[in-house]
């Protein structure tokens, strides 16, 4: 990746961690996908400013680490420390300190409609096989986006 692209990456990403840390609030669109397939590439989550004590097992948060912005699921809430690991990755992330805790995901925006945060039965049998399989995933990629495209054309078509 050039480096002038990676400067403006990460000035883009402090300027959100700014945000949230000074009006409680930011929308994101999402570029990566390690938390499919709760989270896909191209949706929009709303995060919301949120102290460690206010964390559970399950939400989804924000980091910011290392000049990125992560969103993943908490594995575990150990006093200041969390772990946190995306739905599609083998592996968790390091243990994290709550200064680097943006927030909770608390919406998520998927062509234009709110989806569930938390995980469905579906996606809970899914994300194992993910967390396994780059095929898996590249795949499950390759169909979402070709699902959007089709859904896209109906959504012209009926207007």
């Amino acid at each position: 990746m050039p480096a002038d692209l990676q400067l403006r990456m990460a000035s883009g990403c402090a300027l959100a961690a700014d945000v949230v840390r000074q009006f409680g609030e930011v929308r994101l669109k999402v570029t990566g996908a390690s938390m499919l397939p709760s989270v896909w590439p191209g949706d929009v989550v709303t995060v919301e400013r949120r102290e460690i004590c206010e964390l559970r097992p399950g939400h989804v948060v924000l980091c910011y680490r290392e000049g990125k912005l992560i969103a993943h699921r908490i594995k575990l809430v150990a006093g200041d420390q969390l772990i946190t690991q995306g739905d599609s990755l083998p592996h968790s992330d390091s243990p994290i300190s709550g200064s680097y805790i943006l927030g909770q995901v608390v919406s998520i925006l998927r062509n234009g409609r709110r989806v569930p945060i938390k995980q469905s039965l579906w996606q809970r049998a899914v994300s194992p096989i993910l967390q396994q399989s780059g095929f898996c995933t590249r795949m499950t990629l390759r169909i979402g986006r070709r699902w959007q495209r089709l859904r896209s054309l109906e959504l012209l078509w009926a207007s």
